[in-house]
């Protein structure tokens, strides 16, 4: 199994494991940190729009140091993204 799709698999299960909290009334924050990192341009825009409607739910926090998923969250997420931290 490829990287991405052992990352795939491991967010399917996340997933699940935070929507069932959820259901459960307990809302705990995603945390994710370089989830997408080895998923191509348009897989991680399909897990952006998974997160971003999962955010309607609880919180989340996604950390990345790679560009261009900081752009596909954008673009996906849009007025939604409230912070952008960066450091040189």
């Amino acid at each position: 199994m490829s990287e991405g799709t052992t990352d795939q698999l491991f967010l399917a299960l996340r997933l699940a494991a935070v929507e069932q909290s959820v259901e459960a009334g307990v809302r705990l924050p995603f945390q994710a940190d370089d989830l997408f990192v080895n998923f191509d341009d348009a897989r991680a825009e399909a897990g952006f729009r998974v997160l971003a409607n999962l955010a309607r739910s609880t919180q989340e926090l996604f950390f990345t140091h790679h560009p261009h998923l900081a752009t596909i969250a954008a673009t996906v997420v849009g007025a939604d993204c409230h912070s952008e931290c960066t450091f040189d």
